[in-house]
């Protein structure tokens, strides 16, 4: 019970009505001879319940200010690190796109030279066929005239000794009987 509350019996009078001031002393009297013990019991009891819920609560707000102070930290710390290895590999995929970059500008560069080289080198090899063709081209050409005058100084000497050495027309005449009769007889059946 608390001081400041009465007991019912004791705040009303035999009529109902509430005591004057006068009587109001000898009630506190009363009361502290009553429960004045346990009232001072009770006080010191909630004075200590108090003071140990204080000193509870400030260990606790202690307490809790070191875990999340320790929190804080280490969350930091992980950030930290996180964000470190996060430059790292920011940095790494930097370099490596550069690296490869490089490798595809000096690759490009590199097919651009050969297929120059290649070009040029089929160029001169179309020159060098074409010069070797015409080479044979003028080659055979020559060989076909040269023929062709040997041909043709034979069939005027050929011309030249059979009109020198003509056959009498008797002679041919019967050469040309003797094949036609030959043939004749060849074309018949035996």
């Amino acid at each position: 019970m608390h001081s400041d509350e009465e007991p019912a019996w004791l705040a009303d009078t035999p009529n109902g009505a509430a005591d004057t001031g006068g009587d109001t002393g000898n009630v506190d009297k009363i009361r502290d001879i009553l429960f004045g013990s346990q009232m001072r019991d009770y006080d010191r009891r909630f004075a200590t319940t108090e003071e140990r819920l204080q000193r509870e609560a400030a260990a606790l707000r202690d307490d809790l200010g070191r875990r999340l102070l320790a929190t804080e930290q280490y969350l930091r710390a992980e950030l930290d690190t996180l964000a470190s290895n996060l430059k790292t590999e920011e940095a790494d995929r930097v370099q490596a796109v550069r690296t490869a970059s490089e490798a595809i500008t000096n690759l490009h560069r590199e097919l651009g030279e050969r297929l120059g080289a290649l070009a040029e080198q089929t160029a001169h090899q179309h020159r060098e066929m074409r010069a070797q063709m015409l080479e044979m081209q003028r080659t055979m050409a020559d060989e076909m005239q040269r023929r062709h005058d040997e041909i043709s100084s034979t069939l005027r000497r050929e011309v030249l000794d059979l009109r020198g050495a003509k056959s009498d027309r008797v002679a041919l005449a019967s050469m040309f009987a003797e094949l036609a009769q030959r043939l004749t007889a060849e074309g018949e059946p035996r």
